[in-house]
Formats: C-alpha cells, structure tokens, sequence
C-alpha cells in the first residue's frame, strides 16, 4: 500500500506539471500569433500608407506641373502681345482647363489685376499679396504656390501659382496668377477612403496645410510645424512613417510622408491606429478565448485525470469510465486543434465550392479569380497551376483518398510558385454533414520551415567542429584514467588536452561573438570619432606577437585620418585579421599594416586598413569562400582556429558601413583590406558618415493662420 500511495503522488505531481506546461505552450503560442497579426496588419498598413501618398504626390506633382505650362504659355502670349490678349478667347478655345484652373490672369508690374480670363469687377489691388510680392525684387525663375487665401476676383479659398514676368530688357513687368480651387484637391481625397478618423493632407514645407482632409471634414490653412515629419525633412529623410496623437481630436494615428520631388510641398496620409488594428483586436480575442478554452480543458482534464487516479485504486470500473473521459477530452483537443482557422475552402456536397476563407485567399494570392462554384477538379487544376514543380499540389481527391484510407486527416506540404518560396500545410477533412462534404485546410509553414533548414545546417556545421577536440579530450583523459605513464608523457597528454579544451573554448566565444553581433545589429556599438593613426599605433604596441615573431610593420599616412567608429569592435576585428596574417605565415615571414585613404571618382574617400602577409595564400575558390562560417583554407589540422575569425570581422565592417576585400594568390601570400567611410579631421558628427549623407537643409519656419496646435 505505501508503494502504491508514492507512485500515486508521484502521478499525480507529473501530472499537474504537464498541465501547467501545456498551459504554458498555449498562452506562448497565442502571444505569438497576436504578435504576428499585429505585425502583419501594421506591414500591410505601411504599404497601403505608401501606396495613397505615391497616388498623391503624382496626383499633385501633375496638377502644378499642368499650371506651369498654362502659366508659362500665358507669360508667353502676354511678352508679345501686352494688354491685346483675350484670356477669355483663351479659355473659350478650351486653352486654359478652367475645371482645374478656375482663375487665370495677369498683375501688372503696379500690383493691378489688369488682365483675367472671367470677368473682374471694379480695380483689384493685389500689390500686397504674398505670390505678388515675391517676384517684385528679383526673378528666381520659380514657381510660386501660395498658402491658401480668399480669392478678391472669385470670393473663394484658392491656392495661387504665380510667376514673374520679365521683359527682355530684364525689367519687372508684372505676375501671371493660376488659381487652382482647394475642393480640387478634396474632391481627389475623398475617393482615397481613408475612413472616419483618417487624414490625407498636402502641407508646404513652411508647415502649413494647402488641403487637408481628415474624416469627412475639409480644412485648410492649418499649421503644424511641430509636427515631427518636417524635423525629419530637415535632417534628409523625404520620407518615412511615424505614430503621433493629434493635439486636435487626440486620435492616435499611423502617418506616411513623402517630399513631392521639385515643389516645396510634403503629403501626408495617415489612419487611425484603432481602425488600423480593428481586426487584430478581433482575432486576438479570439485566440485569448480559444487559450481559454484549451486551458480550461486541461485543467478540466488534469482533473479528471486526478480523479481516475484516486478511484483507480479502488474500482476498476471506475477507472474504465475515467478512461472514457480522458478519451473524449482528447478528441475535442484534436478537432480544436486540427481546425484552427489559417485558411480553409468547403465543398458542398457536389464538390463543389461552396466557401473560402479571407486568409486562404491571402495566402495563395487568388486575386480576382473567381473560385466558387468550381468543382473540386477545376479547383485542384487551378491551385496546382500555382504550385512549384518539386512541390506540388496532389488534388482534393487524392487527399480525399488518403483520408478515407489512413482516417489520420494527415498534413502534406505544397510549395506556391508565386507568392515565390511560401510553403504550406495542405490537409483535408470529411464531414458527414448535410451542407458540407469536406474542408481543404492550409497552414503558413514557410518561416518554420527556413528556421528548421538553417538550425539543422548550423547544429551540423557547430557539431562537427566541436567533435573534433571533444574527440581528443576524452580520447587522452581516458588513457590517462585508464594507464600509468611517467610525468613527461602525462604533461604531454594534458598540453593536449588544454590545447583542444582551449580550442573549444575559442569556438564558442567565438559563437556567441557573432550570435551576439547578428542579434544586436550594432545597437551595442559605441560609435566615436577615432584618430585611426593612433588607435593603430597604440594596438600594434600592446599586440603580443607569437613568439619568436617580429611584430607587425605599421605604414602611416603623415596626417591623422578619422572615422565614426567603435574603437573596440574595430581592435577585434584587426586582431582576427593579424592573427590570421601571422598563423598562415612562415615564421621568418613578415606582416605588414599599411593605412591609406581610397579616392574614387564619383565615390565618397574611404579609409583603407591593408594587412598583408607573406604566407601559404588561397585559391581563388578558397578566398570565395573565406568568409564562411567554419570554413578554413587549411584542412591538414596543423594550424589551430575556429573558421569563425573572419566572419565576425566582415560583420564588424558592415555595421560600419564598410566594406571587407581579400586579395590572394596561392604561395605568395594574402592582403586582407578593410575599408570605412571616412570623416574629416576635426568633424564632430555622432550621427557618422552614412547619416551624415542623409542631411537635408530643407528650411521649415512660418507662422500658423488657423490653428497653434496640430498634429498632422
């Protein structure tokens, strides 16, 4: 009895401990798809962002460019005809696009509406307008775009496109004026659909709204240079997305910006973050209340399964029932599981398409194609036209089949020609239900599947590397364990030993070095303005050089040359290069470190550090290779490394912005080149070269006319 009671608890704890992982699992499993959901709405949601503000941009970059031309054109006619020209006839003649351009005229060189293409009533005084002003001191031979104004010929809100008039002489003659009406721009964005909350909007680069649409509400004249957009203009990115709340309507939002190439004008467009993720809400809901589900039913069957345990010992018939239980907790587990909804198609019962699931049509791209209806036969022909030759799609009856026979609803994997490299779980379900005769169900399996590949080929690569020295260090302590040998042959053994445990050792420092880097993507780099003449000078002085070596050759230019760096990661990386240099070199051999600064036309200088040595060299298919993770060029054994040296340098080197060369012939030796961007001396830049070239001086500073605080 004492026996049977410990065997109990112990059942029963292993069996509370399994529920609580597989509660775990669960939950980890929901997070995860929540967070790609999330993921998923927010990319689609850029694209979508980035789609309507290319729309807008051409929408906007076309209008000026047609008011340029009528503008243009007018100036022409106005030099060679002077008050002669009839506008009128113009626009009668269908000349000028009076739908887009409402207003064309002319302002004399007094300020004086003197010419328009509708009738003017009584003398219109324009001198003190801002498009009118601008072109009186001097002609900057560019087109003018105004902040919205009350038109005194229309009576309406416009925006005036003006240029200056100069007559051959080089004299001041006066402004044509396009009025382009603002419910042009509103009537565009409204077939945009941006929803309820959403914003389109075009604002100049002084930060004021030309046209603005947020909802179905249409400003215009609003400021919003704080706006963290125009600090970005400034800094040279043109454009990019950011989330923001309006100090308007406080509605948080997910904007895009882009800088319209050649007109001081950004568009905007933007949605609200609680549209944006509406729908990941809703299915994050549902799979908390799916987890929810699936924990109360392990923990409903944890206790069931407490329970037979506890009737077990005394009724056999008791046990059997619990077994029935468990049995059917199992099977409501199954069917949860096996129909999780990734994308699914029903048939009715004539094979026949009777429903397909949003996802499946995402998954596979369906487009405008028109499945439902389709026999299952036309529709196996279609989906298998969308499969890859070495992946394909078997059919609907053949999974139908195999169903039937093996009655385990198994997955097979097919591989989608386009989307390109998208893998999926293919299986098939039988119902006997009046409406529905079968279930294709299809599973996401791409990013697991490229996981699975590269873990393998890394376990493989790291297993094979570590069982060589493990292989030595059990192989010589088991002789030492197992036989008696005299103090010189023991020292022998054990300077094995270290030398392969020490090896081992390097291998996976030098692992977690480049797992590490990959990780972090230099976000651990501390980035400086470094004198690389001294830092080179200083690591060649401490460097111990393998015994009996001459140390490194150092070649200087006369001045100092400085880069943005990290000081440090740059030390590792010259010191898997020279290390290299000296490991391949005979011992009478010498290295050589030479820096240089490269000059390429067209190209911004880099600074060059050359390690060159005189050793066994490389084929050209081992230099291609150098690189590689594991690799080394000499497989005799002879000489200690990891293969990981250079890898992690080459990954040092582009997290600088840099770039790693190898020259190499074999026999005469290797030169190891790492080049970074170079920065000036005396330059203190902490954004680095490659931002540095990012700048943009774009001038972004005028007062607001209707609002103080927004928020685009």
């Amino acid at each position: 009895m004492p026996i049977v009671l410990d065997n109990y608890r112990r059942v029963w704890v292993g069996l509370w401990f399994a529920a609580l992982v597989l509660i775990v699992l669960t939950w980890g499993v929901v997070f995860s798809l929540v967070h790609e959901t999330r993921i998923k709405e927010l990319t689609e949601a850029r694209q979508n962002l980035f789609n309507l503000s290319r729309v807008s941009q051409e929408h906007a970059i076309r209008t000026f460019r047609g008011a340029d031309q009528a503008i243009r054109f007018v100036e022409a006619r106005y030099l060679a005809e002077g008050n002669r020209l009839n506008l009128t006839e113009l626009t009668r003649q269908g000349v000028i696009d009076t739908e887009i351009f409402p207003q064309v005229g002319i302002i004399d060189e007094r300020g004086i509406y003197a010419l328009a293409n509708r009738p003017v009533t009584g003398k219109l005084d324009l001198s003190d307008r801002e498009h009118f002003k601008v072109h009186v001191a001097t002609d900057t031979g560019e087109l003018f775009i105004s902040k919205p104004v009350l038109g005194r010929a229309t009576g309406q809100w416009s925006i005036q496109l003006t240029r200056r008039i100069t007559r051959g002489d080089g004299s001041f003659a006066g402004v044509v004026v396009v009025s382009i009406a603002l419910d042009y721009f509103t009537h565009f964005y409204r077939d945009l659909r941006m929803g309820s909350h959403g914003l389109v909007a075009m604002y100049g680069l002084d930060g004021v709204a030309r046209v603005r649409k947020v909802g179905d509400l249409e400003e215009f004249g609003v400021e919003a240079i704080r706006s963290q957009a125009f600090d970005r203009i400034r800094q040279g990115e043109l454009d990019g997305f950011y989330t923001s709340s309006s100090l308007v309507d406080g509605v948080e939002r997910l904007h895009h910006y882009r800088k319209v190439p050649g007109y001081p004008l950004v568009v905007f467009t933007a949605l609200d973050t609680q549209s944006l993720f509406a729908s990941h809400n809703s299915a994050k809901q549902g799979l908390q209340l799916g987890a929810g589900i699936v924990t109360a039913l392990i923990v409903a069957l944890a206790a069931a399964l407490t329970r037979y345990l506890h009737q077990l010992r005394r009724s056999i018939d008791n046990r059997l029932k619990a077994q029935r239980q468990i049995q059917e907790r199992n099977e409501q587990l199954g069917v949860i599981f096996q129909l999780s909804p990734d994308g699914f198609v029903s048939f009715d019962t004539q094979q026949r398409v009777s429903y397909i699931s949003p996802a499946f049509s995402q998954l596979t791209l369906q487009g405008s194609t028109p499945l439902m209806g389709l026999h299952e036969e036309v529709f196996s022909a279609w989906l298998g036209e969308r499969c890859t030759a070495d992946m394909p799609f078997p059919g609907v009856a053949a999974l139908r089949a195999q169903a039937l026979a093996n009655q385990a609803h198994e997955m097979v994997l097919i591989g989608l020609a386009k989307p390109t490299g998208r893998m999926l779980h293919v299986g098939l379900r039988c119902s006997s239900s009046s409406q529905v005769s079968q279930i294709l169900y299809l599973r996401d399996v791409t990013h697991e599947t490229e996981v699975d590949h590269m873990k393998s080929e890394f376990l493989t690569a790291a297993a094979h590397e570590l069982r060589t020295p493990m292989a030595s260090i059990l192989g010589f302590s088991e002789i030492l364990l197992t036989s008696e040998f005299d103090r010189e042959e023991r020292l022998e053994f054990l300077k094995t030993i270290h030398t392969n445990s020490q090896l081992m050792a390097n291998i996976l420092n030098d692992l977690l070095d480049l797992a590490r880097i990959e990780a972090r993507r230099g976000k651990d780099f501390c980035y400086e303005q470094v004198n690389l003449c001294a830092l080179l000078d200083d690591w060649v002085q401490g460097y111990q050089r393998p015994w009996g070596r001459k140390a490194p050759e150092l070649d200087l230019p006369a001045e100092p040359v400085f880069v943005m760096a990290d000081p440090g990661k740059l030390r590792q990386a010259l010191m898997n290069v020279v290390s290299n240099a000296y490991k391949y070199s005979p011992k009478t051999g010498a290295v050589r470190i030479k820096l240089e600064v490269q000059r390429v036309s067209g190209q911004p200088p880099a600074v060059c550090m050359d390690v060159v040595d005189q050793g066994i060299g490389m084929t050209p298919e081992q230099r291609a290779r150098a690189c590689e993770r594991f690799y080394r060029a000499d497989t005799s054994g002879k000489t200690l490394g990891t293969g990981l040296g250079m890898s992690i340098v080459k990954e040092i080197v582009e997290l600088h912005h840099g770039n790693l060369g190898i020259e190499s012939t074999l026999g005469h030796g290797t030169r190891v080149r790492l080049c970074l961007p170079s920065l000036a001396a005396g330059l203190d830049n902490p954004l680095g070269a490659a931002a540095s070239r990012r700048m943009f001086d774009a001038d972004a500073a005028a007062p607001r006319l209707l609002s103080t605080d927004t928020t685009i």
